[in-house]
Formats: structure tokens, C-alpha cells, sequence
């Protein structure tokens, strides 16, 4: 028996290489692709099965008649032909490289992918087990493809140009290279189909290596996916590495994916209850797409918190209403609401490249789809919503408020686009009625805000503000850029303008500032609803005097009776992930026995119940920003119609939300706000438990709803 085979590289040992690299490609997407690869997989096994069966059939046909033929004419060419499966086998190979490297190019591998991959590998009745020489020609194509890599940055010119080079290098240079081996240890020479497939191999990994930018981080990271049979779940890394961004369908995402966005653990249960919901869409069903922030830049030493101190109990809220809108929907409508979680990562950095994945993903998402969230009112949110837009994908946002270069109009004012919440100047004007009321005679308002062009939620509160107070006779108004400016002065009202996560900042100027003394008074923006709704936060403010603060949406005194029965019985059925303890009861503290003055008693709201360890207690509030998130469902299934229309052709008759309030929308556009504009107030603000669902006293309008809530428990 010979050493050394007479052929460096047989058609069977190309064969053999083609099987094992559809080996790989399937283990991959299997990883990648979590359940639904694993679900693809039974699917090649049965089909390989099939194939060979029907293979054997066919060569046990082929021998049969090549013998009979023999045995009628032995001199006949007939059963050579019959017998000969070469080009047969040059045509699989010719195929497999083919779909090779457009899965390379493309990152696609899907089910039909790999299963025409499985027909043309099937050809193969005979493999050579001699591995040394597969690894002689991968060997080469290896150190050639890795050599190119480092050699296109030596190369001037336009991507093209440097592209062409080095493509011609990797086909020229292994050729040559491998001529010179094979006389070296005395083999013969390649055949021109040896040259070929050693020229392609190089090119395949040599492209995967010029191309590493797009993929090598987020495997490193464990955040790239090659898309799903669906077509929707994509992760990418951040720039610096440290977490993922993109879209989440599905609780089993892959081995090399997180299984939700973020590292809390409260937000991650949230996230996994509500994929592990998700079903195959089917007609009629429901797609929402919630885009919002749920990671943050990690402390160091402690990657499950934010290096700021931020946390994101509003984004809870929202994930708890989307999870009881699953179960309600189910429940009486009888069909599914399929919720992707899209994670723009800290102050929505990424929200414009959210926007693009979901467009690219538009016919995977289904036919009634609807973004719902958007986070935070910035120059990238508002591009990532006209990009949905121009998709004609309608975007609903719950909490959204900016209004800068087009005071009282909608954050975005197209149709499509529909802002449950009054524009900044609403609030505004609200902040001045309400002291002028207060000061007859005038009165002198600080606004503090950092300066920040790209946040455009505080840019145009401050002018906002600023202008209202001209309208006020005898009032003044400056902004505060910095907290240096803050003073203490007895006849100032101070009012915080900024984003939450900066109010404690704020607070402390303020303890600084008036030692013994307490401020006159302190007003705070929409945006503090998310520092109030943090129970650490307030605590450690230390601050002992009162706050009053808009929020942004209604609480458990504003439902109306049926929906608050309702809503409980969501609660209790999705108790465990809500963290209600068995034989726990809820019910809202405002509808309590003992409640009055609109007061929360002993608040805790489900989030609080959720996160506080020391001293636990029993949830009995919803949190400000569930029961918009919740309309915003209802809103979106009972807008939609069965197939997608012009955004302009959108319309609902007057439909009764969760407050009572009617939504109504004409030509792609809601005719008005569904939440109202409320200003509630702590006192003090460092006491977590204590809550008014009304302004103070020195705030209040005759208008204001005053008294306890009297609808009983709904239950």
C-alpha cells in the first residue's frame, strides 16, 4: 500500500471537507439560533435520512441495469456511464463552494440554506479518511488568508482598488507556493480543480478576516447573531464592547447571545417572562416592538448596576404593562401579542440604528406592527422615529414630550406618530397658572438645566418655561446652566428642568446651599417621575422637605372600576414574575379603606416590591408609567387593521382607554392627548412611603381632584 496517495487532494477528500464544513455550519446556526435552530436540525436529520434512502435506491438502480447492460453488450459504453458518478461529484462540489461563501458574504444560513447543502453533499458514496492531506490544503489557504488580512492596509487607494489587489495576490501567491510544495515532498502536481478550490478557500477566509470589524466584536462579546428562521432577533456590540444593543424575540436566542438585555436581575426576569410568551406570528396577531433603554455603562467591580447610580424602574413599569397586555390579549381576544424588546442602550445612543434593524426586518415583524416607547425625547430618538416612519410602521409614544422649534406640537408631527402626552409647553403653562395663582403679585422662577443640544426634551423645556413666565404679569425668569447658579434665596422658586439622573446633584446644590434653612419652593419636570419611582434614590437624598413633580401617567386612582379589576386580575396571573408572594393579595394603597387626600399609604409600588432586600414590602401601587405603556397596547391592537395601510389612512372611532378617557384618531394622528397633565408632590422627599397623588396646597387648583377614591378594591 503506497504512502503517499497519487492525488494531493482526491475528489472524495473534497468531499469529506465539504461534509465536515456543512457539519460546522450546522452546529453553528444550531448555537446561534437557540430553539429554532435546534427545531431546523430535526429537520436536516429527517431530510438526510431521506435523501440517502432514496440515494441507495438509485445506486442499487444504477448497478443493476450497468450490470444488465454489460451482461446484453460488453463492448457497449453504456455501463461505464452508468456506472461513473465524477461529474456528479465535481457538480456538488462546484454548488457547495458556492453556497459557502454566499452564506460568507451574505451572514445568512438558513433552513433551506443548509438543506440544499445536505442534497449536494449527499452525493458522496465514497470518503477518503486521509486527513493529513485536508490539512495540508486548509493549511495553506489558512496562512495565505491571514497573510492578506495584515497586507490590505499596506495597499493606498480606494476599497476596490486595495480589494482587487489583494484578491489577486490570494489566488496567484497559494498557487504558486503550492507548486513548490507538492515538488518538495515529491507529490505530483495540482490539477487545475486542486488550484481552484485552494484559490477559493483562501478568498473565503480572507474575506471573513477583511470583514472581522462587522462580526469579530460581537462574537467576542457574546452579541452577534446570524438571523433566526424568523428573520427578527439581531444583536450588535457597542463600540466599546461592554454590552449588546438590537432585537430580542425569543427567550432561547443561542448559546453565545444574552438571554435578555441589561444585568439586573429584576429587568432580566421581566424581559424572559415576556419572550417566553412569544409565539409564531399568525395572522392577526399583534407585533409591538418596545424601544427603550435597558443597559447602562456598568460600575466597575459591579457589572449588574450603572456607574451612575441610574436605574430603570419607568422601563420596568412599561416591561410589567406589556407582560399583563400578553395574558389580557390571549385572554379575550383570543390572539397574541408578539413583544420584540429593542435595548438603545444608556440615553438611547443607539436608537436610530434600532430604527434601521427594524425596517430591514419589516415583513419578518408581521403585518400589524407598531413601535411603541422611544425612551428619551433626543436628536436620535427623533431621527430613529421618522425612519420608522418613512417605513410606514406607526409609532406610538407613551411618555415622549419634546417640542423645540414647534411649541404645544408633537414630539415628531407626522402621521403615524401618536404622543399619548401633552407637548412641554402644556406643562409649562400648567407650572405658570398654578403659581400665579399662589403669588398674585408675581413671582421669580430658576430653571436649571445643563445646556445639551442633543437632548431636546430639556432644551425646549427651558424656553418653555422661559416664555409662559413672559405672559405672567409681573413674574421673571432665568436659566440656571450650572448648579453654581442655584441659590437659596426665600422669594425664588427653583424649578429642576434637567434629566433624572442628575436631580440628585441638584438636591444636594440645594442641602448646600440653604443649610438650616429649607428652600422656598421646589418644582420638578416629568423626567424626576423616574427618580421618585426609585425608592434608593429618594432614600438616600436626604432631603427633608417637600418636592412636587409632574409625572408621566396616571396612577391607581384614576382607573376606572372595570379596568382596575382588570388589571389586578393580571397581576395575580402573572404573580411570580411580578413577585407577589403566594396567598399575597394587591390592591392599590389610594383605594384603601383608610386612604384620603389622594394620599398613597405606606406606598410601595410592584418595582419597589421587587428590588427592596432590606426591609421588604407589600406591593400596592402600579408605578407612573404602567398604565400609559398598557393604553398604548390597547390603542395599537384596536388601530391596526389586518393588513397595512398608508399611515394617513389610520383611523379609530372615539375608544374608551383605562382612565375613561376616549382616544380617538384621524388621518394617522390622535385628535388629543390621552394622558393628563399631573403634578403630584412627596413630603418630604427622602420619606419613599409617603406620596400625594395631587400637588401641595400652594399648588393646587380649584380644578384639581381633591378627596379619597371611592370605587372600592375591584376585585
Amino acid at each position: 500500500m503506497p504512502r503517499i496517495p497519487r492525488s494531493l487532494l482526491t475528489v472524495n477528500v473534497i468531499l469529506r471537507l465539504a461534509a465536515v464544513l456543512l457539519a460546522a455550519i450546522i452546529v453553528v446556526r444550531v448555537l446561534f439560533a437557540g430553539a429554532d435552530g435546534f427545531y431546523s436540525i430535526v429537520l436536516v436529520v429527517a431530510a438526510i435520512g431521506a435523501i440517502y434512502g432514496v440515494g441507495y435506491a438509485i445506486s442499487a438502480i444504477r448497478t443493476f441495469l450497468a450490470r444488465a447492460a454489460a451482461a446484453a453488450d460488453p463492448e457497449s459504453p453504456l455501463p461505464a456511464l452508468l456506472a461513473d458518478r465524477s461529474r456528479a461529484q465535481v457538480l456538488a462540489i462546484l454548488a457547495l463552494v458556492i453556497l459557502v461563501v454566499h452564506a460568507g458574504i451574505t451572514g445568512y444560513v438558513g433552513i433551506w440554506t443548509i438543506l440544499v447543502a445536505v442534497v449536494l453533499a449527499a452525493v458522496a458514496a465514497l470518503l477518503s479518511a486521509n486527513l493529513r492531506l485536508v490539512a495540508l490544503i486548509g493549511g495553506t489557504a489558512v496562512v495565505f488568508a491571514v497573510a492578506t488580512v495584515f497586507v490590505e492596509s499596506a495597499f493606498s487607494g480606494s476599497a476596490e482598488a486595495r480589494a482587487l489587489a489583494v484578491s489577486v495576490a490570494a489566488v496567484v501567491l497559494p498557487v504558486l507556493v503550492s507548486e513548490k510544495l507538492t515538488s518538495l515532498i515529491k507529490l505530483p502536481s495540482l490539477t487545475a480543480t486542486h488550484q481552484v478550490v485552494l484559490a477559493v478557500l483562501t478568498l473565503t477566509l480572507g474575506f471573513l478576516g477583511w470583514t472581522r470589524a462587522d462580526w469579530l466584536p460581537g462574537v467576542v462579546h457574546s452579541c452577534y447573531t446570524l438571523p433566526t428562521s424568523n428573520g427578527i432577533t439581531v444583536l450588535r456590540a457597542t463600540a466599546d464592547g461592554s454590552r449588546c444593543y438590537g432585537l430580542l424575540d425569543t427567550a432561547d436566542p443561542g448559546v453565545f447571545v444574552p438571554a435578555a438585555f441589561g444585568r439586573d436581575p429584576v429587568t432580566v426576569k421581566l424581559e424572559r417572562a415576556i419572550l417566553a410568551n412569544n409565539q409564531p406570528l399568525k395572522d392577526g396577531d399583534l407585533t409591538v416592538v418596545w424601544m427603550g433603554a435597558l443597559s447602562c455603562d456598568p460600575l466597575p467591580g459591579d457589572a449588574t448596576k450603572c456607574a451612575d447610580g441610574r436605574d430603570y424602574p419607568s422601563e420596568r413599569d412599561q416591561l410589567r404593562a406589556l407582560l399583563m397586555a400578553q395574558t389580557y390579549v390571549k385572554q379575550t381576544h383570543l390572539k397574541n401579542v408578539h413583544v420584540v424588546i429593542a435595548d438603545a442602550t444608556q440615553d438611547v445612543r443607539h436608537a436610530d440604528d434600532i430604527a434601521a434593524l427594524i425596517v430591514e426586518r419589516k415583513e419578518a415583524l408581521g403585518k400589524r406592527l407598531v413601535v411603541i416607547g422611544g425612551g428619551d425625547s433626543r436628536d436620535t430618538t427623533q431621527r430613529a422615529i421618522n425612519r420608522i416612519l418613512d417605513a410606514g410602521i406607526p409609532f406610538i409614544a407613551p411618555n415622549l414630550l419634546a417640542d423645540l422649534g414647534a411649541p404645544g406640537k408633537p414630539f415628531v408631527d407626522r402621521p403615524g406618530y401618536l404622543q399619548l402626552a401633552p407637548a412641554n409647553l402644556d406643562y409649562a403653562k400648567d407650572t405658570v397658572t398654578r403659581l400665579s395663582q399662589r403669588f398674585s403679585g408675581g413671582f421669580k422662577m430658576d430653571i436649571y438645566a445643563q445646556p445639551n443640544p442633543t437632548d431636546l426634551y430639556t432644551t425646549s423645556l427651558v424656553n418653555d418655561l422661559l416664555s409662559a413666565v413672559k405672559d405672567a404679569s409681573g413674574s421673571t425668569a432665568r436659566h440656571v446652566a450650572s448648579l453654581d447658579g442655584i441659590t437659596c434665596e426665600q422669594d425664588t422658586v427653583l424649578y429642576f428642568a434637567d434629566r433624572w439622573t442628575r436631580f440628585s446633584d441638584f438636591v444636594q446644590r440645594i442641602k448646600d446651599v440653604c443649610g438650616h434653612a429649607r428652600p422656598h419652593m421646589v418644582i420638578a419636570d416629568g423626567s424626576v417621575g423616574r427618580f421618585m419611582a426609585n425608592y434608593q434614590l429618594r432614600a438616600v437624598s436626604n432631603a427633608d422637605w417637600p418636592v412636587d413633580y409632574y409625572v408621566g401617567g396616571p396612577g391607581c386612582s384614576d382607573l376606572s372600576p372595570d379596568m382596575y379589576t382588570t388589571l389586578t386580575e393580571q397581576i395575580y396571573r402573572n404573580r411570580d414574575v411580578l413577585g407577589l408572594h403566594p396567598g399575597e393579595t394587591f390592591a392599590c394603597a389610594d383605594r384603601a379603606a383608610g386612604a384620603r387626600d389622594r394620599q398613597l399609604l405606606d406606598a410601595c409600588t410592584l418595582d419597589a416590591a421587587a428590588k427592596l432586600q432590606s426591609q421588604p414590602c407589600r406591593p400596592n401601587d402600579l408605578g407612573n408609567f404602567l398604565i400609559p405603556a398598557w393604553d398604548a397596547v390597547l390603542l395599537a391592537d384596536a388601530l391596526l387593521p389586518a393588513r397595512p395601510v398608508p399611515l394617513t389612512e389610520l383611523t379609530l372611532k372615539p375608544t374608551t382607554l383605562s382612565t375613561g378617557v376616549q382616544a380617538q384618531v384621524q388621518q394617522g394622528r390622535l385628535v388629543d392627548a390621552t394622558v393628563p397633565i399631573l403634578l403630584w408632590h412627596v413630603d418630604p422627599l427622602n420619606d419613599p412611603s409617603r406620596i400625594w397623588e395631587r400637588p401641595s396646597d400652594q399648588l393646587r387648583l380649584p380644578t384639581d381632584t381633591t378627596g379619597p377614591v371611592v370605587v372600592g378594591n375591584g376585585r
